[in-house]
């Protein structure tokens, strides 16, 4: 009996840390595809199949071929390299609809990103390349939604899509 309740006790911090590990969903999503990356054209989308919700970390490595890399979860969209303005990072839909913010939209056409989206009950921040780009205080504890990529009239390849469950008490 106690050789059981020993391995049982082993057992358990090890599923714990894999649960705060981020997760692959390239492989999981909704739609179907073939192989990564995952090349979008037109207005093509890719979601997940599973939805989230806060707190979580979601981290994206896509680029586009030239305007309209756009993500969705907190926000409807979030538009990198808007084709009206580039400069613009876009954000519409969910508690930050509307804050768009001027200087923080453009990506470099032809490279890939890593897009870093942290949203917590209270907050989004979105990095790219490590690098701040966006943050709103807000009412985010509601959300339950896929992870979205997208573009409109624009190429993009997605070479990957994580999802990490952040702690509880993540402000």
């Amino acid at each position: 009996m106690k050789k059981h309740l020993i391995a049982i006790l082993l057992f358990v911090p090890l599923v714990a840390f894999a649960a705060d590990q981020a997760v692959e969903q390239i492989g999981n999503l909704a739609q179907p595809h073939s192989g990564t990356p995952v090349n979008l054209k037109g207005t093509e989308t890719i979601a997940t199949k599973a939805t989230f919700q806060p707190p979580v970390e979601i981290m994206i490595e896509a680029k586009t071929d030239s305007t309209d890399l756009r993500i969705g979860y907190a926000a409807d969209q979030v538009i990198f390299n808007w084709r009206d303005m580039k400069h613009q990072l876009r954000v519409d839909g969910g508690p930050a609809n509307g804050r768009h913010k001027t200087g923080a939209g453009l990506i470099p056409a032809g490279k890939y990103v890593t897009i870093r989206w942290v949203v917590t009950p209270k907050k989004q921040s979105i990095f790219v390349d490590d690098q701040l780009r966006f943050e709103h205080e807000g009412d985010y504890s509601s959300i339950n939604n896929p992870v979205s990529v997208f573009c409109d009239q624009s190429k993009v390849s997605i070479k990957s899509i994580k999802v990490k469950k952040l702690p509880p008490d993540t402000k």
